[in-house]
């Protein structure tokens, strides 16, 4: 953030984003406040206005989240021209103690800026900006080491298990990281920086941010993502690849065959891994997790499994319980959102990424690979895939979960639903023996179990939260898993179509 470069004779102006953007305008801001307190006694309270350049509404925001940030008053004058915020600072000069205007005036259209002005419609001189500019730049000390990212990536290194790697061993290994122009690649780029001692080789893709997405929105759930990723890894030879999402608190994978590893079996592989050594351990899952996650741990007496709601905020709440605080040692969703509680019981892609580059590395150190660990996984669990299905309206929602209800209540088949659990304060997934009413239900997701030991099936079928759509998921296992799992998803999307 260089600071120098956009304080000019006058006022600020600079490229947008590139020089100046909120974050910019946001030290600014607190410089600002700091300024003036040195010169008025009292409140400070400044008048900010902006224009309709691109970025004015950023900048404007930043700024004066700065100016709060500093305990001063904001008098929020929105789009307006200059002319506003001098009338308002010479008419109502006992009301303000400055003014600020976000624009650059008549500079080419890429370029923003912050006009100033003291109360009375002084401005500021040349004196003036340069104690701001000064300010500003001691202001952006302050602040721009509050996250120490060096520190962040020695503590991911460490709560992955990498310190304990042995020095000497450094079996090569290959990692090819699609960023997708979102956060991940910057985050990961120190860690990777730690690990090629130890023998990784990593190539960052579109690890540049750029909030465009030129190449899409990165998710690991878009098919489109996942084929670009298993190019890249196959065409590099590779042994793992990794796509993040655009904040990078999710994680997808492929393995070095280029074949997709399904968030649930990226549940299980590292709840295996975290188990390990445990005598009491729990292993949380979503509705919308596979079977997989139930059988491996089946015949584990220290492993309990517990079915949670849909929604990091759920989960969490859940793993810090007092009912399961301390025991919990691992959670995660369908859609790659995975939890630790070593990390605050929060989600974090680089952890699960570190985590995965763990699992697959020792494989290949032990002469095996992680698609030998996951053929048999794959054989046997078949999933659908989320579904999206768009509805007329809530009503036609309404309608569709009790058809599917109807038509697959039956012997043999099991409801579970999310209730409140009164002892622990918080959602939790029970067997539901009573009829299926969505209206009236804490959530409305719906999930039928049909589990005969060796084979079964599920599918989960949720609303959206904010829109008329539904999600379904459907699972089945054993044999003719493949053909159960397609005639499943036919029948219920023929349902949803009437």
């Amino acid at each position: 953030m260089a600071l120098e470069s956009i304080f000019k004779r006058d006022d600020i102006r600079g490229i947008y984003p590139k020089e100046i953007n909120g974050d910019v305008a946001a030290v600014v801001g607190r410089a600002l406040v700091k300024q003036l307190r040195k010169q008025f006694p009292g409140s400070i309270t400044v008048v900010v206005g902006h224009d309709c350049r691109m970025g004015s509404v950023e900048v404007a925001q930043g700024l004066m989240r700065g100016i709060q940030e500093e305990r001063g008053r904001i008098i929020d004058l929105g789009l307006v021209s200059t002319e506003h915020v001098y009338f308002a600072c010479g008419e109502h000069a006992d009301d303000c103690t400055a003014g600020a205007m976000v624009t650059a005036s008549h500079n080419p259209k890429e370029y923003n800026g912050i006009k100033f002005l003291y109360s009375g419609c002084l401005p500021f001189t040349a004196e003036d900006l340069k104690e701001l500019r000064l300010q500003s730049e001691r202001e952006l000390v302050r602040r721009k080491f509050a996250i120490d990212f060096d520190e962040y990536a020695e503590k991911m290194i460490a709560l992955a298990g990498f310190e304990r790697r042995a020095k000497g061993k450094k079996t090569p290994f290959r990692l090819v990281v699609l960023a997708g122009n979102g956060m991940g690649g910057m985050g990961f780029e120190p860690i990777a920086k730690r690990l090629e001692e130890k023998g990784l080789e990593t190539e960052i893709l579109d690890g540049e941010p750029d909030g465009t997405f030129p190449q899409g929105v990165p998710n690991p759930l878009l098919p489109e993502f996942i084929k670009r990723l298993s190019k890249e890894v196959t065409a590099r030879k590779a042994d793992l690849g990794v796509v993040f999402d655009g904040d990078a608190d999710r994680a997808g994978f492929v393995d070095a065959s280029g074949n997709e590893v399904i968030p649930s079996q990226t549940l299980a592989l590292i709840a295996q891994r975290k188990v390990a050594g445990k005598k009491k351990a729990i292993v949380m899952r979503n509705l919308c997790c596979s079977q997989l996650i139930r059988d491996i741990f089946a015949e584990d007496e220290s492993v309990e499994v517990v079915d949670t709601p849909v929604g990091h905020g759920r989960i969490k709440q859940l793993m810090r319980s007092d009912a399961f605080k301390g025991r919990a040692v691992f959670a995660g969703e369908h859609s790659g959102h995975f939890f630790y509680p070593e990390f605050h019981y929060v989600d974090s892609g680089v952890l699960t990424a570190l985590n995965m580059l763990a699992i697959a590395w020792k494989a290949k150190e032990e002469g095996k690979s992680l698609e030998e660990i996951l053929a048999p996984w794959r054989e046997n669990y078949v999933w659908s895939g989320e579904r999206n299905f768009t509805m007329a309206d809530q009503e036609a929602v309404q309608k569709a979960l009790l058809a599917v209800w109807k038509k697959y209540r039956q012997d043999g088949v099991v409801r579970y639903g999310v209730r409140q659990d009164d002892e622990i304060g918080a959602q939790r997934v029970f067997v539901c023996e009573d009829d299926y009413n969505a209206e009236t239900l804490a959530a409305p997701d719906l999930k039928m179990v049909c589990d005969n030991g060796t084979s079964g099936w599920w599918f989960v079928l949720r609303p959206s939260g904010n829109e008329p759509k539904l999600r379904l998921n459907v699972e089945a296992w054993g044999a003719g898993a493949a053909k159960k799992c397609a005639s499943l998803t036919k029948e219920i999307e023929a349902i949803l179509k009437k």
